[in-house]
Order: structure tokens, then sequence, then C-alpha cells
């Protein structure tokens, strides 16, 4: 038995049914009517881009100063380490409304989500790594 696949294309548009010139809606105005609204999108995924970037560096900047800041022997340090990422979260908040991103009132969402995952993983790899780097003898002398 022999396997065949065909691929198929989908049929052509009837050429009877185009638009006669005067009734195509992309062509009524000049092209330059189409750019600012390319402008204003360019502008938001900027906009969105410096939100993300900016919360990846404050996910560091956080899981730095919690490891700095909560010594290996407390046992309240991980209460300090959220305490410091949801401060630093809301600062990040402030900064996003701040830069002033010209998103739609249905979109304003955005600016609380955009990076929120990237911001806490990277927070929790920092804390770790950091933590690892300043105490590397604690979890040696537990295990013996």
């Amino acid at each position: 038995m022999i396997l065949k696949i065909y691929l198929v294309r989908h049929p052509k548009k009837d050429d009877s049914k185009k638009p006669e010139s005067g009734d195509d809606p992309t062509k009524d105005g000049p092209p330059e009517a189409t750019r600012p609204a390319e402008a204003e999108e360019s502008k938001i995924k900027k906009g969105l881009d410096k939100i993300f970037w900016l919360r990846v560096g404050l996910g560091i900047l956080a899981g730095t100063l919690s490891a700095i800041m909560g010594s290996p022997m407390q046992h309240h340090r991980g209460f300090l380490g959220l305490g410091i990422v949801i401060v630093l979260f809301i600062i990040s908040c402030a900064i996003a409304k701040s830069l002033r991103v010209p998103l739609p009132s249905s979109d304003k969402r955005k600016l609380i989500m955009t990076g929120i995952g990237s911001y806490f993983l990277m927070f929790l790899f920092s804390w770790i790594l950091v933590n690892t780097f300043i105490h590397p003898d604690v979890g040696i002398q537990m295990v013996r």
C-alpha cells in the first residue's frame, strides 16, 4: 500500500467579483493615512518593551537584595525576600504608568501583566545564585 500526500491549494477567487477602483476602502486616501496607526502601534510596542526589560532588571535587583539582606540562619528571610519583591513590583508599576504608554483603556492591564513572569523568574534565579555565592558553606555544614 502506498500512501500519497497531496498538497492542495485554495481555489483562486473569481476575478469578476473584484471591487472597482472606487470601491476599494484601502485606496481611498493617500498612503500616509495609514502611517499614524503604525506609528502609534510602534510607540505602544516600544513602551511595552521598556516595561518588560525594566521588570527583568528589577527582578534581578530584588533577588540580589534578598540574598544580601537575608542571613542564612534566619527563618524569616523568605518573608523579607517576598516583601522586597512586592515593593519593587509596585515601584515598577508606578514607573510603567509614568512612561505614559499610549494604550487604549481596554488594555490598561498590559501595564501590570507585561513581564510579570520574567520578573518573578529572574528574582528566584538571582536570589538562589547570589545566595549560593555568598554562603557556599551553609549546605555543606548542614549535611555533615
